[in-house]
């Protein structure tokens, strides 16, 4: 068996070739893996064989998945790049030893130099280099293998790692990455803020002009219900006074069946006026409206229909045989009453 790292990605790789298996060095056989990094390995079966612990409190599980061992102190072996197997605040693993990353600025410091290899869709090899020290936070190793200052975002720069922000763009200039948090200026608070009363002002504008212009719709309906109302009113009272000059001209002898007709006259000259919204509150209020019940008089040819027919001068009214009156037509405004046999004169 073949227990070994692939030399182009570091990814740990042997020749068990089996999702459950891995080779342990001591033997050269493969066993069964004891410890995870992950909580999901693909094509793992648990009915197969159970799921691998996780390591926890002090321990760490390899590369290869032998099982959790304990961290290692600094200046002790550590596998590639694993900072999580060495012990201590702010652990790194460099050259396969564990270092505390606290050397000061000024002090000595030692760099890990390692490149990797991947591949683009078109398969052409891309070639990646990764430098690591053991610098305090906002120095780096510099070429005399001393820490140095990192650089402030617009100066000059050639690794990420000596730039503050760990961001160097391809023009070689310090700048901040891309997952770095943005700081909104003050002022454009204070713009956002203006803008934002600004457009409930001009919302709260346009609902007051919608409600004045709905307001005065509405003034106009009423005035020009009412004034239409004095102008039927005037209309049956010029009705009213012709009819009353007509009957005081057919003599005292008809003073009662003049005053029936008078009143006849006043209940056929009421105006009824509908209000301009009537027929759609009447169709949401009544199942038919009062304009088309029988007797309803809300026209003015109705209001015409019942002006009286003048007499001609000089004659005489209907005379009924039997001795009664006659009552006057419907839909007249007045009539002459009928005179009886006994009111002839001899």
């Amino acid at each position: 068996m073949i227990c070994k790292k692939n030399s182009a990605t570091w990814q740990y790789d042997d020749s068990c070739r089996n999702v459950y298996l891995y080779c342990n060095p001591a033997t050269n056989t493969c066993d069964y893996k004891g410890c995870t990094n992950s909580d999901y390995m693909k094509g793992w079966d648990t009915r197969i064989h159970g799921y691998p612990q996780r390591c926890r409190g002090g321990t760490y599980c390899p590369d290869d998945n032998s099982g959790c061992k304990q961290l290692v102190n600094p200046g002790g072996h550590c596998e590639l790049q694993r900072d999580d197997e060495c012990a201590g605040q702010i652990p790194i693993c460099l050259n396969s030893t564990c270092y505390v990353k606290a050397a000061p600025l000024g002090g000595n410091c030692v760099e890990d130099i390692t490149e990797y290899t991947s591949y683009d869709a078109q398969g052409y090899a891309l070639r990646q280099r990764i430098i690591r020290d053991n610098c305090m936070e906002g120095t780096y190793c510099s070429n005399s293998s001393k820490c140095a200052q990192s650089s402030l975002n617009g100066f000059t720069c050639s690794q990420d790692r000596e730039c503050i922000s760990q961001t160097c763009s391809t023009d070689g200039i310090c700048i901040n990455g891309p997952d770095v948090f943005h700081t909104i200026p003050t002022w454009l608070w204070a713009v956002l803020g203006i803008a934002i009363v600004l457009f409930i002002l001009v919302v709260l504008g346009v609902l007051w002009i919608l409600h004045r212009y709905q307001s005065k719709k509405e003034r106009e309906k009423i005035i020009k219900f009412f004034g239409d109302n004095e102008e039927f009113a005037k209309y049956a009272m010029l009705e009213e006074d012709s009819n009353d000059g007509l009957t005081a001209a057919s003599g005292e002898h008809h003073d009662i069946s003049a005053n029936k007709e008078k009143s006849n006259t006043s209940r056929t000259s009421m105006v009824f006026l509908a209000h301009p919204d009537y027929h759609v509150s009447s169709a949401l209020g009544t199942t038919r409206p009062l304009s088309f019940l029988p007797g309803s008089n809300s026209s003015v040819s109705r209001l015409r229909n019942s002006t009286p027919a003048t007499l001609p001068a000089g004659s005489t009214p209907r005379i009924s045989l039997g001795g009664s009156a006659t009552p006057p037509f419907n839909g007249s405004r007045s009539s002459m009453p009928r005179a009886s046999t006994s009111d002839l004169p001899n």
